[in-house]
C-alpha cells in the first residue's frame, strides 16, 4: 500500500491542476450519447469550460489548469488554461478521455483533479490530498449500475506512478471488456467491474486496497453533488464542495455559479467590463 506523508506537508508542497476534457464530435456520435444517458447538446461548450475552470480558481488560486483535447478541436483564447493534445477518435469519446487521462498522468507533476466541464468546484479541496491514496473517486448509494461517477476524480502527486498504474489497468479493461461503449458509459461499467467487491452501501470516506496501493472512495453527497434525475438543480448547496451539472441539470450550472459562487455584484462588473 501506499506509504504515509504528513498531511500538512502534502497540502502545502504540492501545486493542484484542474484538468478537463473535451473534443468536438459529430451529431451521430451525439445521438449515441442521447441513446445511452439523460442529457441536452450545450450550444456553448467553452463557456461551460470556462466557468468551471474560474469556480476552480475561486477556491485555488495558485492551480493550474488545463485542457485535454485531440489535434483539431478549436478553442477560444483562455487567459490561463494551457491545451495539451493529443491523437484521439472523436468518434468514441470516453475512450479518448481515458486514454487523455493516462498520458496526462505519465508526465504530470503535483496533484491533480480530473474533472468534467459541466461541474463548479464550491470549496477549497486541497484537504483530500491530506489523506493517502493513488487514486480517489466519489461514491453512491443506491446507483447499481455506476456506484462510482468518474465526472471528478483524484490523483496523488506523490503516487503519480501507481496512479498511472492504476489507469493504465482501467484503460486496458475497458478496451477488452466494454469496447462497444466507448462512446459513453464503458468507463464507469469497467470501474463497477473492478471494485465488485466493494460495498457502497455508506455514506463516509473510506480507503480500499488495490494490489500494492490504495484507492480513497469519497461520497458524492459532498464532492460530486447532483440533484435527483427528475429535479431540477436550481436550489442552494453550500454544503457540497463539487457541483455536477449533468444532463439536463446543466442550463442550472451558469445561474448558480453568478448568483451563489461569483455574486451578483461581481457578475455585474464582469459584464460591464466586456
Amino acid at each position: 500500500m501506499s506509504s504515509s506523508s504528513s498531511p500538512s506537508s502534502v497540502v502545502k508542497e504540492l501545486p493542484i491542476t484542474f484538468v478537463t476534457f473535451y473534443l468536438d464530435v459529430t451529431d451521430q456520435t451525439m445521438a449515441t450519447i442521447h441513446e445511452t444517458t439523460s442529457t441536452i447538446t450545450v450550444t456553448e461548450p467553452h463557456r461551460y469550460i470556462h466557468t468551471m475552470f474560474a469556480s476552480a480558481a475561486r477556491f485555488h488560486p495558485d492551480c493550474r489548469l488545463v485542457i485535454l483535447s485531440d489535434q483539431h478541436t478549436r478553442f477560444p483564447p483562455h487567459p490561463a488554461a494551457e491545451i495539451i493534445r493529443y491523437e484521439l477518435d472523436p468518434m468514441n469519446p470516453m475512450m479518448s478521455r481515458s486514454i487523455a487521462w493516462l498520458n496526462y498522468l505519465r508526465r504530470a507533476d503535483g496533484h491533480t483533479i480530473f474533472l468534467d466541464s459541466d461541474i463548479l468546484i464550491n470549496g477549497d479541496l486541497s484537504h483530500i490530498f491530506a489523506d493517502d491514496f493513488a487514486v480517489c473517486f466519489t461514491y453512491r448509494d443506491g446507483d447499481a449500475k455506476w456506484p462510482i461517477n468518474a465526472g471528478i476524480n483524484f490523483v496523488h502527486g506523490r503516487h503519480l506512478a501507481n496512479a498511472a498504474d492504476f489507469h493504465a489497468r482501467w484503460l486496458g479493461r475497458y478496451r477488452a471488456a466494454h469496447h462497444d461503449y466507448s462512446v459513453w458509459g464503458g468507463d464507469q461499467d469497467t470501474l463497477r467491474e473492478l471494485f465488485a467487491a466493494v460495498d457502497f452501501a455508506r455514506e463516509e470516506p473510506f480507503t480500499q486496497p488495490f494490489g500494492d496501493f490504495d484507492i480513497r472512495f469519497i461520497p458524492c453527497a459532498i464532492y460530486n453533488f447532483s440533484t435527483k434525475i427528475a429535479e431540477d438543480m436550481d436550489g442552494y448547496y453550500p454544503d457540497a464542495r463539487v457541483l455536477h451539472f449533468k444532463g439536463r441539470r446543466k442550463p442550472f450550472m451558469l445561474p448558480y455559479w453568478r448568483t451563489h459562487i461569483l455574486g451578483e455584484k461581481e457578475a455585474i462588473r464582469r459584464a460591464a467590463r466586456k
